[in-house]
């Protein structure tokens, strides 16, 4: 009796410890994974894959969320391929060039006799000086850091409904009433809400043919190019530049309590050949909006 009780705790304790050692595993690598998404997205990636790969079984709340940041980083990673980096020149720290918006021509046009208003005005003199507005124009903050700042919000962008505009430099913030709003003005961005702008008024407001109604909305781009001897900013001075001062102002109503709208504005300090000095995103207009 003795013996076969010795036994069957021997048993449970051999038994036992593999359980126990699988419980401390589930929970390293689940730690692991939850503790790096926002530290570290690529290692949380790999943490991530490795628990929901090796644990298949475990609580479905965690899978869930493991899941979920799986799906938001794999949405980004192809967002990312989809815009290049070799279509981006000139990089900084803190700037890059998107060399295909060199190639576009944003026109000019009055139409305010609509409900759906477009005003695009840009000003320079000479065509090289045009040459110089659209570089600046075509100015974006480095690509290089896209994929983690989108990955801040990953718990948004997992959801099945939020689709990343592949293809298009990230000028964008995220989608508001089916339209993308805009953190930074560029080419790409004035042409976005030029063309939105078109199909309203040749659809009567609507984007799709099952959408809701946009009543009216407006658009805005001025943009101008000067040459200045001396310019001054944020306690800084430039001599012997041109400055490229572009805003554009988006506005969009569906209804009585239903609208969006922003201005934002870049400024570029360039000199005589082009290279970019500096770019100030430091109006006030740049951290606004409205809602109804």
């Amino acid at each position: 009796m003795k013996y076969f009780l010795m036994a069957a705790i021997l048993f449970f304790v051999s038994g036992s410890t593999p359980a126990q050692e699988d419980v401390k595993g589930k929970h390293t690598a689940y730690n692991l994974c939850i503790e790096n998404t926002q530290k570290d997205p690529q290692k949380a990636y790999e943490y991530c894959s490795d628990y929901l790969n090796k644990y298949p079984n475990d609580d479905y709340r965690l899978r869930d969320f493991a899941g979920r940041f799986i799906t938001a980083h794999n949405k980004v990673s192809q967002y990312v391929k989809s815009v290049p980096v070799t279509n981006f020149a000139e990089k900084t720290t803190r700037w890059a060039v998107y060399s295909p918006g060199l190639l576009a021509a944003i026109p000019t046009e009055k139409s305010q006799a609509t409900n759906h208003v477009i005003v695009i005005d840009r000003e320079y003199g000479t065509f090289g000086e045009e040459k110089l507005l659209a570089k600046a124009e075509s100015l974006y903050k480095n690509p290089d850091t896209v994929a983690a700042e989108l990955l801040k919000n990953w718990g948004y962008l997992a959801d099945s409904y939020v689709v990343l505009p592949d293809g298009q430099p990230k000028w964008w913030t995220g989608p508001v009433d089916t339209i993308l709003a805009t953190d930074i003005v560029t080419t790409e961005a004035v042409l976005y809400y030029y063309n939105i702008s078109q199909a309203l008024k040749n659809k009567d407001g609507k984007l799709k043919e099952n959408s809701f109604k946009f009543s009216s909305s407006n658009l805005l781009y001025t943009a101008s190019l000067k040459k200045m001897d001396v310019y001054e900013r944020a306690g800084r001075s430039f001599t012997n530049v041109y400055v490229a001062n572009m805003t554009l102002t988006w506005g969009q109503v569906c209804g009585g309590l239903c609208g969006y709208g922003f201005t934002r504005n870049k400024i570029v300090v360039m000199s005589p050949s082009g290279e970019i000095l500096e770019m100030f995103l430091d109006a006030r207009t740049n951290r606004m909006s409205w809602i109804s």
